[in-house]
Order: structure tokens, then C-alpha cells, then sequence
């Protein structure tokens, strides 16, 4: 059970948006806890897993830290790690590293990622990373009273998050006229989806939408059907197969679970090409997403009139036919033996940006906030994005339908080709190189004094660095 669920889509994502994080150092699980109460000169090891990170090719250390962990079940999941090699009884030794970060502190399954390294411009986002999205204690080495200005490689593998654009080209030689005036229209987005019945690829690009959802080339499951399964010759099961495998083509979402639009380093987890049956590839968590019996809510999704039919509001993959596809997944989980009472306790999916939605903002503190001369200040380094929203308005979430909640007042945004602007701003001023988010014409509205307001401050898109309460001074 522990290693499905360490290999699991849902604990996937959150470990991909840690990564991101973390500028590549490693991956974490999303738990809830603190830092391991037994001293690290008293604890002893059941192993070590040295392995490749897959965002920056270094070598990382993982200790598995928790009274749960035996040793075979540490190789088991360091062997579903890049280039990994497994040690028993030993531990995690570099002559330096910035610290480490204590994953489900004081539970059985709790472990340590060791994160090698002299370079402290990324401690700020290490330890954020570590704390804000992984839900884990960060315990400082070289980081231990560096500056919390972050170094680059905010995104994922250093790559900063490209704003989806809608493309509308000629139809490919030989297939019919687009519906837009005989184009084809769509949006470059992980949640994007081309016409029915042609393929993503042939409309967009995936260099964009894999900087979107940190992307992570996690195995597939294990799970196999049987060769002589009736499935494989009943011609209506296979049509539908068929159909859901057209739909899966046209979305983005081949960018990541195809092996042929993957990054060289492979698919991750569920893969259109898996056989005999490319369903087997998901794990049940994802099953359960896929047929809607977990919410995905936290993803975003485009409305079907702006994404040529297809919607992801019932059913967690997009598709023109929501109760066709929950209809087909809802099979896959029920011939695994799985029933909707299973996943009754089942976290919403979304990792750090499900848990972002349910932060509950604080007063800022330390000059945080806008001053009397529209000044705004935030601690935790350079943005991207800069909200000011009314004080009870929703956190921002992921485009294309979360990023501008309602009670957004302004959002200034820094286009991904532009530097970060630093603290220091001011209110409804559009610097060079940047945009004004919201409104979308004209100046937004004046902020009155002694009203409160919520400061949301993002390093890049689903990375806030500073969430607080203000009131603007007399």
C-alpha cells in the first residue's frame, strides 16, 4: 500500500510541484507534519536512495526516516526513482548541503530529502518550496541565516510558466475544415484541447504546456490484464477504448502521458501507448479522477465553448462527452475491484494547489501591504504576479478559470520572457515590461483607507511568496 501510494498520479503531482519548487533538488510527498523528534546522530537508517533528479540531472540523497519504513520497502521506492541506487544502513553524507527537508515528521512514513549544495541564492526557494508546498520542515545547513532573496529556477527545471495562446491555423492536408472560418482553433494549455477527432500535437506545441504542470517521468502502474480477458476481442469494449483514446489525443495532456510527446525522459505515469490495454497504465487514484469520483476542481479547466467541446467539470479527463468517459473509467475501477466508497476519504487532487485554495490569509506583518503613497511591499523575493483583491476573495489558483477570483482588484503580470519585478511597486502603475492583468482596460479602483485588503504575491504561476492582510494608512 505504501509504495502505490508513493507512486500514485495524485502524491505525483504534489511531488512534481514540490520539485518545481525546490528548483529541481528533489522530490517530496504532500504531508501534513514536523521535523523528525529523534535527532539525526541517533537515528539509524534502514538505507539510503541516491538518485537522479529528473528536473536538474543532479545527484540527490533521500532518508527514510519514519518507524515505518523497513528496508525493503526503502529499496521499493527508491528503485521507482531516476537512476537510483538503494544502500541499507547507511545514510545521506555530502560535505556540504543546504539542508534538509523533513517530509510527515512524527509518522511512520515519514522521510528526509537531502539536498546537496553550497549555492544559498536558492535556499529562499528551497525552503519554500519545502515548507509552503510540500507541507515539511525545512532544517537549514548552508542555508542557516542566508539572504531570502531567491537565485533563479523558480519553475519547473528553471523554466518560468508560459501563458496559454490560442493558435488557429489551416486544417492539416486531408482532414476537414476547421470550425472557426475553416481554422483550427486552440489553446497551447495542459487543459487545452484541439477539435475532435484530430490530435493536439498537430495543432500546438507542448514546449509551452509542459512549463504549466511540473512535469515528472513517474512510472506507470504495475497493474496488467490478463491476455486471455474477453475485453481484448469484445468489438463495442474496444470501440469505446478507441474513443476514449481519441479524446485523450486531442488534449493537451498527450504533451505529458505520450510517448510520443513526452520529454526525451519518457511519459509520465499513464500512457496512451502502454499495452495490451493503455488504461493499465493509471494507477486507481487516477482511475478515480479520470471517472470524476475525485475532484480535480483545483487543476482549472476551460469552459467547452472555448475549447471546442471539451470540458473537465464532471468527468477529470477533458472530453466532448462527460458521461461517456465516467461511464468507461468507472468500468476500469470496477474491474479492479474498486468501489466509489473507497475514494470517499480521498484528498481532492491538485497537490499544493488544492492546499493553496484552502490557505486562510493572516495580518501582514514587517511593512508588508500598501502604503498611504501606493507603495506595495512583500517579502520572499521577486514576482511575476502582484494581486490585490478584496479581503475576502478566493486565493488564486491555475489558469485558465482559478487565476482571477472574483474580488480581484489588480494584478500586475511579468510576461515569461521579462525579469521579475522586485518589492517596491506601486498600486496601478504598469511598469516597462509588464502588463496589467486586471483590469483589462483602464485604471483599477482607488484603495480607501482603513479598508482591508489581501496582499497575494506569486513568484510564477501557483507559487505564492507572500499571502497577507492590510489595511492602507490614512
Amino acid at each position: 500500500m505504501k509504495q502505490e501510494l508513493l507512486r500514485s498520479p495524485h502524491v505525483m503531482l504534489g511531488a512534481a510541484l514540490l520539485v518545481s519548487a525546490l528548483g529541481g533538488l528533489g522530490a517530496c510527498q504532500e504531508t501534513e507534519g514536523k521535523a523528525t523528534s529523534e535527532s539525526p546522530e541517533d537515528f539509524v537508517s534502514p538505507g539510503r536512495c541516491v538518485y537522479t533528479s529528473p528536473f536538474s540531472q543532479a545527484e540527490e540523497c533521500r532518508e527514510y526516516t519514519g518507524a515505518g519504513w523497513s528496508a525493503e520497502a526503502a529499496q521499493n521506492d527508491c528503485e521507482a526513482l531516476q537512476g537510483s541506487t538503494f544502500t541499507a544502513a547507511e545514510r545521506c553524507a555530502y560535505p556540504q548541503t543546504l539542508g534538509r527537508c523533513v517530509i510527515g515528521g512524527g509518522t511512520e512514513d515519514e522521510y528526509s530529502l537531502v539536498l546537496p549544495g553550497d549555492d544559498t541564492s536558492q535556499c529562499a526557494s528551497t525552503q519554500r518550496g519545502c515548507e509552503l508546498f510540500g507541507g515539511g520542515q525545512f532544517d537549514p545547513d548552508a542555508c542557516d541565516g542566508a539572504s531570502d532573496e531567491p537565485g533563479p529556477g523558480i519553475g519547473t527545471a528553471g523554466a518560468v510558466f508560459q501563458w496559454p495562446v490560442q493558435a488557429c491555423v489551416d486544417p492539416k492536408a486531408g482532414e476537414p475544415a476547421g470550425q472557426s472560418d475553416g481554422k483550427v482553433c486552440t489553446f497551447g494549455a495542459i487543459s487545452g484541447c484541439t477539435e475532435p477527432g484530430r490530435r493536439f500535437t498537430d495543432y500546438a506545441s507542448c514546449e509551452p504546456v509542459v512549463t504549466q504542470r511540473p512535469y515528472w517521468p513517474a512510472p506507470p502502474s504495475d497493474f496488467k490484464t490478463p491476455s486471455d480477458d474477453p475485453r481484448l476481442s469484445d468489438p463495442e469494449w474496444l470501440g469505446e477504448l478507441a474513443w476514449v483514446t481519441e479524446q485523450a489525443e486531442a488534449c493537451g495532456c498527450v504533451c505529458c502521458h505520450s510517448e510520443k510527446a513526452a520529454p526525451a525522459a519518457g511519459p509520465s505515469n499513464w500512457y496512451i501507448e502502454a499495452g495490451p490495454i493503455w488504461t493499465d497504465s493509471f494507477y486507481p487514484t487516477g482511475l478515480a479522477l479520470a471517472a470524476g469520483w475525485v475532484s480535480s476542481a483545483s487543476l482549472g479547466a476551460y469552459p467547452p465553448d472555448q475549447n471546442n467541446g471539451f470540458s473537465r467539470d464532471v468527468a477529470g479527463l477533458p472530453t466532448t462527452d462527460p458521461a461517456r468517459m465516467i461511464a468507461f473509467f468507472e468500468g476500469e475501477l470496477q474491474r479492479r475491484g474498486f468501489t466509489k466508497e473507497d475514494f470517499a476519504d480521498e484528498t481532492p487532487f491538485g497537490g499544493p494547489l488544492y492546499q493553496q485554495s484552502l490557505y486562510v490569509p493572516t495580518e501582514c506583518t514587517a511593512g508588508e501591504g500598501v502604503d498611504a503613497g501606493g507603495t506595495i511591499t512583500w517579502a520572499g523575493g521577486a514576482a511575476r504576479y502582484v494581486f490585490i483583491l478584496e479581503a475576502d476573495a478566493e486565493n488564486p489558483g491555475a489558469p485558465p478559470n482559478l487565476d482571477l477570483p472574483e474580488g480581484t482588484i489588480w494584478r500586475l503580470d511579468v510576461p515569461s520572457s521579462a525579469e521579475p519585478v522586485k518589492s517596491g511597486i506601486t498600486y496601478g502603475e504598469v511598469l516597462p515590461n509588464t502588463k496589467q492583468g486586471y483590469p483589462a482596460e483602464g485604471s483599477p479602483e482607488q484603495l480607501a483607507p482603513g479598508t482591508k485588503y489581501y496582499l497575494y504575491v506569486w513568484a510564477d504561476v501557483g507559487l505564492p511568496i507572500t499571502r497577507c492582510l492590510f489595511e492602507v494608512s490614512p
